[in-house]
């Protein structure tokens, strides 16, 4: 199980990296699809991480732990919503949930706390993620484009 986990985070990370490289390649109209494209996937991505903590083990789901999870999945819809009016403030806002809930996952999933692997594996992938958003944020305050 935690291989096929693993597997399947970096195979989510191939898209991230994808639409953070398409505003460097082609023209300006699609870039800022592509950056749109990647805010939207990362809320997706973040209300998916936010459900996972309802699949917890017993001693990990609390009921505080449930609520928090409501509010992630929430805060992934604001991000995806939040890029059709401000891309930027999106993609920050994107950045803060997956950094916040990396924290909170290394403090409450017994999982993650017992996997190496996986502990690893997601530390990586949201950090590359970051730094996809932060390329894309590059991207729209570059002054050549």
């Amino acid at each position: 199980m935690q291989k096929t986990k693993v597997t399947l985070i970096y195979w989510g990370l191939c898209l991230f990296i994808f639409l953070a490289l398409i505003p460097w390649i082609f023209n300006p109209t699609l870039a800022l699809h592509s950056i749109q494209a990647l805010a939207i996937y990362g809320g997706i991505v973040t209300a998916f991480l936010g459900g996972i903590i309802w699949g917890w083990e017993e001693d990990s789901a609390s009921s505080a732990n449930l609520w928090i999870a409501i509010g992630f999945s929430l805060l992934g819809l604001g991000v995806a919503l939040v890029s059709f009016i401000n891309l930027s403030f999106s993609l920050i806002l994107l950045i803060l949930a997956l950094q916040v809930f990396l924290h909170f996952e290394k403090k409450n999933s017994s999982f993650f706390q017992a996997n190496i692997k996986y502990a690893n594996a997601r530390n990586l992938i949201t950090n590359l993620v970051t730094i996809c958003c932060i390329t894309s944020l590059a991207f729209l305050y570059n002054p050549y484009t």
